[in-house]
């Protein structure tokens, strides 16, 4: 049951009315942060009304120092700033501000919950919540605001294992405490190598608040809010539902431009009158579209100063593949058009640059660049956006909740001056079956000797949960696709930000931890937007190798599946060139005996029948007689295969058996080999015995025949 007391002092209820009425007034209220939410213009200006962006979640608070291997401790549900009794009730305080502040963003997920607990706010050092009840019914479900300042991603995913979203501003005055009151939890985490509790609830939040200079005038949430400013709440979430673009009522000056791009030509377009870009799009079209995406680069530059560099594809949101989505600053139509609404303003001039990076032609279409006045003062900036790719990453080998492991952290951007961070997105390409996103964001503030956002695993910045790879596209969080979250694949994540756009004075460091659960390679390339007075720098210079370099698409462009100078192939890395029958394979996770905390990976076909039949390509670039053995997983059970090379029947009824799962080494000898491509074929003649009816290969390994 949800409860909002509306027993709040009658001077508050003046006030409502009064900063309901008084356009003069400079009182920050429910109203004015909506309005604030959806005024584009007022992000390209550094706030008049000082305040700072910070964080309150439940990441692992034995992380302290980024030197000790606790920074990268990974259980981050239930903790909490303390545990306290209220009116009789246990209640764990997960928020406690002092004001002028607002709540601008409140995500959370759970695990083994009950749907009985009981979130609290306690506003002004009050003894009784004005707002109270069950967490996902007040945060996602609708009961405080409507879709889509209340939502829960995705839609496709089950409840239980979405990320719950609140975006509906809630102001205070002097003092904010929320509290959860749960039976789920026994107690409140501490402990450096504590593990998780298969029994206890899991509770994980994140939320992002606002603290206002001292003296600035606020006021408190309040229920009647909610009906006060009913029109301002209708409007905003009807400017939301549609990513009302804000172009109405301005009058534009649009400039087309297209042409064709040999490698290495690039493309300019001027303006000499001073304004703001408004609007801008462009589609290309090449014969690897994919490719072009990636190696076709823009460039900003505005005024003095050259401020955006990334790739085409990156920057407007949709990664090297096409996504058709539409955010509040960003859109991919159908057609492949792409446009950014991104407001970069300039004070005398501005010169854009497409610039053909790779070995293709590339045809530059529908190109436009749409502009209006702008009132440049003392608090204008610049646009800026950054872009590179760590390249075949290693994610390493050992893995520690607690933090032992080699892990690391990716710089996302560095910004020196004053400015304010407004977003960022990720491309990535996994080539594990095994989660990549366990990493926090860490974001320091004005050269802060802690994070003043730290943060409880990647897809809970962007919104999700679980690492879920269900899509969705919300106005400010999107998942185009997530192909790559739980399998080998891409993957594209994107987090705008309104209200809780980030201020600084004089420097930002935005890193994100790399936590994979896999042993692996991956390419990994953030993008993010940001504005900067003139003057200020960002630390991450261009990255043209980068974009040069081939998109992945395929696992095997970074494991190919070759014989290695050990005489091995992984069996992850065949190439499964058929499948007869209606089983599947996939690569899956094996744990290392004895080393929980490790990982290697096998091929596994999975849902065998009598009769089914595989194929695996591999390469060999020594051709000649080998002895190869086929280490295989195998269920507990009985089994008849036969196995091929290249057409030629090896073992034509081969039987297997264990008492138990695990390895079987298959022997075959003295087999001939070409130069290049080579197939394995395996059938299954009797499968029926076999206990989980798959079949998994871990490696493949070669030796010279001695009969040759």
């Amino acid at each position: 049951m949800i409860k909002i007391n509306t027993r709040i002092p009658i001077w508050i209820a003046l006030m409502i009315i009064w900063s309901g009425c008084s356009h003069q007034s400079q009182i920050i209220t429910t109203g004015s942060l909506l309005s604030e939410m959806t005024d584009r213009e007022q992000m390209a200006y550094f706030p008049e009304q000082t305040y700072t962006c910070k964080q309150f979640s439940s990441y692992n608070q034995t992380s302290t120092e980024p030197e000790h291997f606790t920074w990268f401790a990974n259980l981050d549900n239930n903790y909490f700033l303390r545990t306290e009794e209220n009116h009789g009730r246990r209640e764990f305080v997960l928020f406690d501000a002092e004001g002028p502040g607002a709540v601008v963003r409140f995500w959370t997920t759970f695990n083994r919950y009950d749907q009985e607990g009981v979130l609290r706010f306690y506003f002004d050092k009050e003894t009784e919540p004005r707002i109270e009840g069950e967490p996902m019914a007040l945060i996602s479900g609708g009961k405080l605001a409507g879709f889509p300042l209340s939502f829960s991603v995705s839609e496709e995913t089950d409840y239980s294992r979405r990320g719950h979203n609140l975006y509906l501003p809630i102001p205070y005055s002097k003092h904010l405490k929320i509290t959860y009151e749960t039976d789920g939890i026994k107690e409140a985490r501490d402990g450096i190598d504590e593990g998780p509790d298969q029994e206890q609830e899991m509770f994980y939040y994140q939320i992002n608040y606002r603290t206002y200079k001292k003296g600035t005038k606020v006021l408190s949430f309040a229920p009647e809010q909610l009906n006060e400013y009913n029109d301002i709440l209708n409007l905003t979430l009807e400017k939301l539902k549609t990513n009302d673009r804000g172009l109405t009522d301005i009058e534009l000056l649009t400039k087309g431009f297209s042409g064709k791009l040999a490698p290495g030509e690039s493309l300019s377009l001027m303006d000499d009158k001073g304004g703001a870009i408004r609007k801008f799009q462009v589609k290309i079209n090449a014969d690897n579209i994919n490719q072009a995406l990636r190696s076709t680069v823009l460039s900003f530059r505005f005024d003095d100063s050259q401020t955006v560099w990334s790739p085409l594809g990156d920057f407007f949101g949709t990664g090297y593949q096409i996504k058709p989505f539409s955010t509040w600053y960003n859109e991919v139509l159908p057609d492949s058009t792409l446009l950014v609404y991104w407001i970069m303003p300039f004070r005398k001039d501005y010169e854009l640059q497409i610039s053909n990076l790779g070995d293709q032609v590339v045809e530059i279409l529908n190109g436009e660049v749409s502009t209006s006045e702008w009132n440049w003062n003392a608090s204008s900036m610049h646009f800026g956006s950054s872009w590179y790719q760590n390249t075949k990453i290693n994610t390493g080998l050992i893995k520690g909740r607690d933090g032992k492991g080699e892990f690391s952290d990716i710089k996302y951007t560095a910004l020196n001056g004053q400015g304010v961070f407004v977003g960022d997105a990720v491309t990535l390409f996994n080539c594990s079956p095994a989660w990549w996103g366990e990493g926090d964001e860490k974001i320091f503030v004005d050269n802060e000797p802690f994070p003043s956002h730290f943060g409880t695993g990647t897809e809970d910045y962007y919104g999700y949960a679980w690492c879920r790879p269900e899509p969705f596209v919300h106005s400010f969080i999107a998942q185009p696709d997530g192909s790559g979250n739980l399998n080998v694949g891409y993957t594209l994540n994107m987090r705008y930000r309104t209200l809780d756009a980030i201020p600084f004075n004089s420097r930002l460091k935005f890193d994100m931890e790399m936590w994979h659960w896999g042993y692996t390679l991956m390419n990994h390339a953030p993008v993010t937007f940001w504005y900067l007075k003139p003057g200020g720098t960002c630390e991450i210079n261009p990255d043209p190798e980068g974009a040069k370099e081939p998109v992945v698409l395929q696992r095997e462009q970074l494991f190919p599946a070759v014989i290695n100078d050990n005489g091995i192939i992984e069996g992850e890395d065949l190439i499964v060139e058929f499948i007869k029958g209606k089983s599947e394979a996939r690569i899956r996770p094996i744990p290392v005996p004895e080393k929980p905390n490790w990982t290697r990976a096998m091929i596994l076909w999975n849902g065998i029948s009598e009769g089914d039949e595989i194929a695996y390509r591999f390469y060999c670039d020594k051709p000649g007689y080998y002895d190869i053995t086929l280490l295989t997983m195998i269920g507990r059970g009985r089994a008849t295969i036969s196995i091929g090379v290249n057409g030629k029947t090896i073992l034509p009824g081969y039987r297997m058996e264990t008492s138990m799962s695990g390895e079987v080494p298959v022997p075959l000898t003295n087999i001939p080999l070409e130069k290049g491509a080579n197939m394995i074929t395996i059938k299954a003649i009797n499968y029926s015995g076999v206990a989980n009816k798959s079949l998994g290969i871990d490696h493949l390994s070669f030796a010279a025949s001695i009969d040759r």
